[in-house]
C-alpha cells in the first residue's frame, strides 16, 4: 500500500499537482491510502489532469470494481471528514449480498469517521457521471484532495434524430446515439440502421452499420451519422434503428433496443406550384379588395356630394322661402302703410274741405261784420274799414 505523507503532498502541491498537506506542529502527519476500483492498493490520483477511473455502478451494486477505496491513518481518537464534489457519493462499505446492499441511489456528499481507539477511517467513494469530481480528505488541519471519474457503462439506450422534412433530391443527416443507465454517451456500440423510402447516401443500400464514436470525434462522444439521400418520390422517409443493449437491472429505467424516425418527404415543385397559387389567389383577392374598396370611396364620394347638393338645396329654399315670407310681410306692411296715408289723406282733404268751408264762413261773416260796420260808420260818420 503506498503512502502519501502530508510533507509529500505539500510538495505535490507546490509541483501543481493538486494535493494539499498542512498541519499543526502538535498534530501527527495523516497518510491517505488509495485503491482504485480492483486495481493494486497504492494507485493514486492527485491531478484533476489524471483522474482514477472506476466503472459506474451500472448494475445497480456499488462494490470493489465501482469504487475508490480511502483508507486515512491518523491519531488515535480523531475524527476525518470526507467530502465529495460533483456527481460523487461517499459510503462506509461496499455492496455485501449477503448483508447490507448498497445500491447506485445510496451515498453521501460528506462524511465523517471517528477512529475511536483506532488509527484509521476507510470509506468507498463512487460515481454515476464520466466527469472528474474530487474527494477532500481532512484530519487536523492536514488536507489531502483525490480527484476521480467513472467510466461509461454497457450501452442501455440508443436515441435517434433527424430532419423533420427532406426536399427530394436532397441529403438528410440522422444522428444516432447510444448511452449507459446514467446517460453516459458509450462508443464502440454497432447500430444497424434500416432505411425506407430512401437510400443510405454513401452506398445506395436501404441499410447500414454504424459505430458510436470516441470523445475526439467530430460526431461527438457515443455519436454516429446516418446520410440519407431524398428520393425524388415519395411521401416520407423512415429509419429504424436497433442495437445490442444490456439486460434489463432492477430499479433503472427500462432499456431502449430499437429506435425510429420519421422524416416527411416535400415536393419543392408542387410546393412551389402551391406557393404560386395562392400568392395568385392572394393576389386576385388584394385586387378586389381595392377595387371594392376604390369603389366604395367613389360611392362615399357621390353620396357626399348628392348629400352636399340636397343640403345646398334645402338651404336655397329655406333661403327663398323666408325672403318670400318676409316679401309677403313686406307687402301686408306697404298696404297697410297705403291704407294709412289714403285713409290720412282722406282725412287731411276732410279737414282742408272743413278748414276752406269755415274759412269762407269766417270771410262771409267778416265781410258781412265789414259791411255792416262800414253801414254804420258811414250813418255816425266813422272812418270806414277796408
Amino acid at each position: 500500500m503506498k503512502l502519501i505523507r502530508s510533507i509529500a503532498v505539500a510538495a505535490a502541491m507546490a509541483l501543481g499537482l493538486g494535493a494539499v498537506a498542512a498541519a499543526p506542529s502538535s498534530a501527527a502527519d495523516m497518510s491517505l491510502s488509495v485503491k482504485v476500483g480492483a486495481a493494486v492498493a497504492g494507485s493514486n490520483a492527485t491531478t484533476a489532469l489524471a483522474p482514477a477511473a472506476v466503472t459506474v455502478p451500472a448494475d445497480n451494486t456499488v462494490d470493489e470494481a465501482d469504487a475508490v477505496r480511502l483508507v486515512a491513518t491518523v491519531d488515535t481518537g480523531t475524527s476525518v471528514t470526507f467530502t465529495a464534489s460533483g456527481t460523487i457519493k461517499l459510503v462506509a462499505a461496499l455492496d455485501n449480498p449477503a448483508g447490507t446492499r448498497v445500491r447506485a441511489a445510496d451515498g453521501v456528499s460528506a462524511l465523517t469517521v471517528a477512529t475511536g481507539t483506532g488509527t484509521t477511517a476507510t470509506v468507498f467513494a463512487f460515481t454515476t457521471s464520466t466527469a472528474t469530481g474530487s474527494i477532500t480528505v481532512s484530519n487536523l488541519g492536514v488536507t489531502n484532495t483525490i480527484y476521480m471519474k467513472g467510466t461509461a457503462g454497457a450501452a442501455n439506450a440508443i436515441a435517434l434524430t433527424g430532419p423533420a422534412n427532406l426536399a427530394a433530391g436532397t441529403i438528410g443527416t440522422y444522428t444516432l446515439s447510444a448511452s449507459d443507465v446514467f446517460g453516459n454517451k458509450v462508443s464502440g456500440l454497432t447500430i444497424n440502421a434500416t432505411v425506407a423510402g430512401a437510400t443510405v447516401a454513401a452506398t445506395g443500400l436501404n441499410t447500414a452499420a454504424l459505430t458510436t464514436a470516441v470523445e475526439t470525434a467530430t460526431v461527438g462522444l457515443g455519436n454516429a451519422e446516418l446520410k440519407v439521400f431524398a428520393p425524388a418520390t415519395g411521401s416520407s422517409i423512415v429509419v429504424v434503428a436497433n442495437a445490442t443493449v444490456a439486460n434489463a437491472v432492477a430499479g433503472f429505467a427500462a432499456p431502449v433496443s430499437t429506435v425510429s424516425f420519421t422524416t416527411s418527404l416535400r415536393d419543392l415543385v408542387a410546393e412551389l406550384a402551391a406557393a404560386n397559387a395562392a400568392l395568385a389567389a392572394e393576389k386576385a383577392a388584394h385586387d378586389a379588395t381595392k377595387k371594392a374598396m376604390a369603389d366604395a370611396d367613389a360611392k362615399a364620394k357621390a353620396d357626399a356630394l348628392a348629400a352636399k347638393a340636397a343640403a345646398d338645396a334645402d338651404k336655397a329654399k329655406a333661403v327663398a322661402d323666408a325672403i318670400a315670407a318676409e316679401s309677403v310681410k313686406a307687402k301686408a306692411a306697404a298696404d297697410a302703410a297705403a291704407k294709412a296715408a289714403a285713409d290720412a289723406k282722406a282725412a287731411a282733404d276732410k279737414a282742408l274741405a272743413d278748414m276752406t268751408a269755415a274759412k269762407a264762413a269766417v270771410d262771409k261773416a267778416l265781410a258781412d261784420l265789414k259791411k255792416k260796420y262800414n253801414t254804420m260808420a258811414k250813418k255816425h260818420k266813422f272812418a270806414p274799414v277796408k
